[in-house]
């Protein structure tokens, strides 16, 4: 789920966006949906195949989209460029901080106006759980900033091999691409997905390129999407996906591989769901785990739930609609705030 539009880009039909946009979010919400039912019930899933094989592509397609859509951040005046690109995510990081920190406390009854202040503060140094998305990207948008001329092959070749160092010490999760090289998530993070940011930065100008092919050939669209997918299988019943260094290659096929599958399925209206999940992106990863965490506990807790696919169905629809409804409910009145930046936030008159 990024949080930009396609504003500053320089093509047409841009409905691939969106629903690329929707699927990322969506397999990141099922992600999340799997790890907490099966924590709770002792059980996998549903879900736990899906999620399992989407791992070495999941977020890295996050991240490639996020800077297909930065833009030409190199282009913008530095005061444009703190306002769109770092204020921007600094305001909802540090709004929804503030939410979650006391959601958190209050549930695990510890809530106290010393102990958010700690938590709070905290949460500047570590990212709090999700958050840890927006928290980093103002790092990778300032790295863009710079990535000109042969500068950009430096720090292309840095990026990558921050990549294979923080993937030789994964964490060891089945559904997570993760590091433990520190021991903390955002260096860890910034380590692993920095590549995957500066391919879509930087390779824009390929992949911009990649819908206008799959219109005029969809058969080799495809094709391609077989390919892929046979060739991830094999890879993941091998072992290969896990390897320092070849991460980058199937994280980096993987979200070129959603980006011709979302052209393909740009224009199958049963889909258009999607596209509007990628629409409202922002909404639905700032609150999901509001109301993921509800529904779950009172599946389960409350009246009894115990079959982990109903569970896990059920906390996943929840997850994805309810911020999306509570989004609509909000986006004219006092609260509005939530997810939009209020103007007294801006330095400039444009609206991101």
């Amino acid at each position: 789920m990024t949080v930009y539009s396609a504003t500053d880009l320089d093509h047409d039909k841009r409905a691939w966006i969106n629903l690329a946009k929707g699927i990322c979010i969506v397999l990141v919400v099922m992600m999340h949906t799997a790890l907490g039912v099966e924590k709770v019930l002792g059980q996998t899933g549903v879900l736990h195949s899906l999620v399992a094989w989407t791992k070495p592509f999941r977020m890295p397609d996050f991240f490639l989209l996020s800077g297909y859509l930065a833009g030409s951040v190199s282009a913008l005046s530095w005061r444009s460029f703190i306002d769109r690109r770092i204020l921007h995510y600094a305001y909802f990081y540090v709004l929804w901080l503030a939410i979650l920190t006391g959601l958190k406390l209050a549930t695990d009854g510890m809530l106290s106006i010393d102990g958010f202040a700690r938590a709070f503060a905290f949460g500047f140094v570590e990212p709090f759980s999700t958050l840890w998305f927006i928290y980093i990207l103002p790092f990778f948008m300032l790295v863009a900033r710079f990535a000109r001329g042969w500068l950009a092959w430096v720090i292309g070749l840095i990026a990558a091999a921050l990549h294979v160092w923080a993937a030789a010490y994964p964490d060891g999760g089945a559904y997570a691409m993760s590091s433990q090289v520190t021991g903390w998530i955002a260096p860890d993070s910034a380590a692993l997905f920095l590549i995957f940011f500066l391919g879509g930065y930087l390779g824009r100008g390929v992949i911009v390129r990649i819908p206008g092919l799959i219109r005029a050939f969809p058969e080799a669209g495809i094709a391609i999407i077989l390919l892929w997918a046979t060739f991830h299988a094999y890879a993941l019943s091998a072992g290969l996906v896990a390897l320092p260094g070849l991460t980058i290659v199937f994280g980096l096929l993987g979200a070129l591989a959603i980006v011709v599958l979302a052209v393909m399925l740009e224009r199958v209206s049963p889909l258009a769901w999607l596209a509007f999940c990628g629409r409202h992106s922002l909404a639905i990863y700032l609150a999901f785990v509001i109301p993921m965490g509800v529904s779950r506990s009172l599946l389960v807790n409350k009246l009894g739930v115990t079959q982990p696919d109903i569970v896990m169905v059920l906390v996943l629809v929840g997850a994805i609609v309810l911020p999306l409804i509570f989004e609509r409910l909000v986006q004219t009145g006092p609260l509005r705030f939530l997810f939009v930046r209020p103007g007294w936030t801006r330095l400039t008159d444009n609206k991101v």
